[in-house]
């Protein structure tokens, strides 16, 4: 790992993230933003971490850029090895290094900390939580992870949502809700176009990996009712294709030929060009049976921020990503004509619905974000 000797600042943290760059993840574009925003503060940080579905050159390629320290753990064929290793690794990093704080984010990450009570005295941890990680429905999963954050001097939901999904008993005083912030990949060279429906036409978009939470099959649900309204509709799907089973519930049919697009995980470049070529971003996420469901939703504010007005679920982080009647709309993800009507309703307001997604996503920048972090991570007690 690269040294890296910032000054400027009394903080020294470790980030603990079970996803990160180049691989895909909310949770691992919140941990890489976290730690370059706060670099960007002046805050030596350092990042153990570990990124499934990326390749070993990408992962170097990335890691050579940014301005922080990055160690990716290997994965053993053996379980209980790779979590050996990593837990080896995690102590020989505190033992050689002056850390004032660490910061768990993930369920594995969050898992670590019964191993590391020897540090607890000298280190203020903090826990992110960010949806299913921190609520399950097994009833001894629910016990680890509340001990765990009985653990922690700070615990900082994503949403709302989040938070309410916490466990019950826990300190209050130590929560506080910091909602997700977004960044883009060279955001300042970025062209947004200027986004127009004509009559008939409308494109919609979601960007995700495709799996039942995130409800892709929700919006196929509705489009017989779409198509009542808007004959020529294309709909984008964008994201790793882990589980198309829901979708291919409605995709064979034959009004949906030449009318959806899977695009799998595509390069930054490609994504901007889709959700410029697009209209309305859709998330229509729901709650799994194993407890897992949306913590916010980055993906909104940074379709946001081209100008797309969002449609989002009820009873889900969305609730927070989404500023309702402004920015989007959020409705019940299984009532097709509640999610049809949001849709004619931004239709027939375009212009100002684009105009608040806009502003909204300009509110959650990572560089105001971090200054939020910033805050609550200096006041705790």
């Amino acid at each position: 790992m690269k040294e890296i000797k910032l000054s400027g600042s009394d903080k020294k943290i470790l980030i603990l993230s079970s996803e990160f760059p180049p691989g895909p993840g909310g949770i691992g574009n919140h941990g890489y933003n976290l730690a370059k925003y706060l670099s960007l503060k002046n805050t030596e940080v350092s990042v153990l971490t570990i990124s499934d579905f990326a390749n070993k050159e990408s992962e170097k390629k990335f890691d050579e850029v940014q301005n922080f320290r990055i160690h990716r753990f290997k994965r053993y064929n053996n379980k209980i090895k790779t979590s050996l290793y990593r837990i080896k690794t995690i102590r020989e990093t505190l033992d050689n290094n002056n850390f004032t704080h660490i910061i768990f984010s993930g369920r594995f990450s969050l898992y670590t900390s019964f191993s590391l009570k020897k540090y607890k005295s000298k280190l203020k941890f903090i826990a992110i939580a960010h949806g299913g990680d921190v609520y399950v429905e097994n009833k001894f999963e629910q016990l680890l992870i509340k001990r765990a954050l009985s653990r922690m001097d700070l615990i900082i939901p994503v949403s709302n949502y989040s938070k309410s999904k916490l466990p019950e008993g826990l300190d209050s005083k130590k929560i506080n809700v910091i909602p997700n912030g977004f960044d883009l990949e060279n955001i300042n060279e970025i062209k947004i176009n200027t986004h127009k429906i004509l009559s008939g036409e409308l494109n919609l978009v979601t960007v995700g990996t495709v799996w039942p939470r995130k409800g892709h099959h929700n919006v196929l649900k509705a489009f017989p009712e779409i198509l009542k309204k808007y004959s020529n509709v294309r709909y984008s799907i964008i994201g790793r294709l882990a589980d198309l089973s829901k979708v291919n519930q409605y995709s064979n049919e034959n009004y949906f030929k030449e009318k959806i697009k899977l695009h799998g995980q595509i390069q930054n470049k490609e994504l901007y060009k889709v959700l410029n070529e697009s209209d309305i971003f859709m998330m229509l996420s729901e709650s799994q049976s194993s407890g897992d469901f949306e913590g916010f939703g980055i993906a909104v504010i940074e379709a946001n921020y081209f100008g797309l007005p969002a449609i989002g679920s009820k009873n889900s982080g969305l609730e927070d990503a989404i500023n309702n009647g402004v920015s989007g709309i959020i409705v019940d993800p299984k009532n097709s004509k509640e999610i049809c009507d949001a849709i004619e309703t931004i239709v027939n307001n375009y212009k100002e619905f684009s105009e608040g997604a806009k502003k909204w996503s300009t509110e959650h920048h990572w560089s105001k974000i971090i200054n939020r972090y910033i805050k609550v991570i200096d006041n705790i007690n």
